[in-house]
């Protein structure tokens, strides 16, 4: 068995345990998670919704497995490829896509009948992009500033097609995609003027979304930003009919909790009110139940881990698209992450972004796993090359 895992099993050994971790915590809270949506749609069989999340995590690991057995440098001759598919994905989505709280966010396949995302094969599509359009410009004869252009520009497209029906989607990847040129030495000048522009659009549309109907999501993010600043201003001392209810009960499960053991495992209250605490609010379940310090570090803690170990496998990278493929990788997870956990807590306003890995969602894990396949195929080659390297020496 332990040769079986060595042959198949490769790379950071460290991130398989990460990704082991977080998909039994995925199991336990989402087992518990969903009774109440058992209830109302499956007769009450509970383990409907932990057997079908269990499929996926299985689907994901596989997806992981095969992917980090592929060569990093497919990525990025298909990465362009990735990308321009992606967007045409985006373009029939707003167009045609299945509508979902009032936004188009998903597209079914024809015959199949599958339903999934654009804007999670958009995320990493563009991370390859990204790391390859970089890449180029680290030459001595070039300077990264030449990579802001056409990186900017499929940025704007991405986030053009998707932030008017998710929002946080669009920011999540502006924010990501922000921070990778930052790592990639592109000139600080351009990067706050991005910054300026893109605040001064954000209010332009914020203040358009009372007099536009195109823009009627804008009037929902509008409100609750309002009303996480009023919360903050109020100190979060009461609850009233202004204040969201979703970080309301949120705060709640969280309350309840407790530093060290919290609830125990199945014994959520907060189950039956929050909605989706299945998905965008189940760190406050994990909390809730588990505790601050089991639960809730420890979850934490294993995003930091995986940043960290993304940092070794950088720091290890002969070149530099793996390098950039892993640092766009490892950061758009762990920033989705830290943004899930931040809305559970309070600390920023409501938004719709699952947790890595521990969420319930099909589309979402499955982006998930092959992201950190892909972040395995350069730790794998990484390791390879040390071995090649080693072996000279010893004969």
């Amino acid at each position: 068995m332990n040769e079986l895992l060595k042959k198949y099993i490769k790379g950071d050994r460290i991130i398989w345990y990460v990704i082991l971790l977080l998909s039994v915590f995925s199991c336990l809270v989402v087992y518990s998670a969903t009774g109440n949506l058992a209830f109302k749609h499956q007769d009450g069989n509970s383990v409907y919704y932990l057997f079908r999340h269990a499929k996926f995590l299985i689907l994901g690991i596989g997806i992981i497995v095969m992917v980090h057995h592929i060569d990093y440098k497919w990525f990025a001759r298909f990465a362009t490829v990735f990308l321009y598919f992606s967007i045409v994905l985006l373009v029939i989505t707003a167009i045609s896509g299945v509508s979902l709280n009032q936004a188009s966010r998903w597209l079914t396949v024809p015959v199949v009948g599958i339903s999934f995302q654009p804007s999670e094969l958009a995320k990493l599509a563009l991370m390859m992009y990204i790391a390859k359009v970089l890449a180029q410009y680290q030459a001595n004869d070039r300077t990264a500033d030449e990579a802001f252009k056409p990186i900017m520009l499929h940025v704007a497209i991405v986030c053009g097609l998707i932030f008017k029906d998710d929002f946080s989607t669009a920011a999540l990847i502006g924010l990501t995609s922000w921070l990778v040129m930052m790592i990639g030495r592109v000139s600080f000048r351009y990067l706050f003027s991005t910054v300026a522009a893109v605040v001064l659009f954000v209010m332009v549309v914020l203040w358009l979304s009372d007099y536009v109907p195109f823009l009627h999501r804008a009037s929902t993010w509008k409100g609750r930003i309002e009303r996480f600043v009023g919360d903050e201003e109020k100190g979060g001392q009461e609850l009233d009919s202004s204040a969201d209810y979703q970080s309301q009960r949120s705060q709640i499960a969280i309350a309840t909790g407790g530093v060290f053991m919290g609830r125990g495992p199945g014994n959520s209250q907060q189950r039956y009110f929050l909605p989706h605490p299945y998905s965008d609010f189940v760190y406050a379940i994990i909390i809730e139940e588990w505790g601050i310090l089991i639960g809730g570090f420890l979850i934490m803690f294993a995003y930091l881990i995986l940043l960290f170990r993304a940092g070794v496998i950088v720091r290890a990278s002969s070149r530099t698209f793996p390098a950039f493929l892993v640092i766009g990788l490892s950061t758009l997870l762990v920033v989705q992450a830290f943004i899930n956990m931040g809305v559970a807590v309070g600390v920023l306003p409501v938004t719709g972004q699952p947790l890595p890995l521990v969420s319930m969602g099909g589309t979402s894990t499955l982006f998930t796993c092959l992201a950190f396949g892909a972040i395995l195929s350069v730790s794998r080659n990484n390791l390879e090359e040390k071995e090649l390297a080693v072996q000279p020496e010893k004969e």
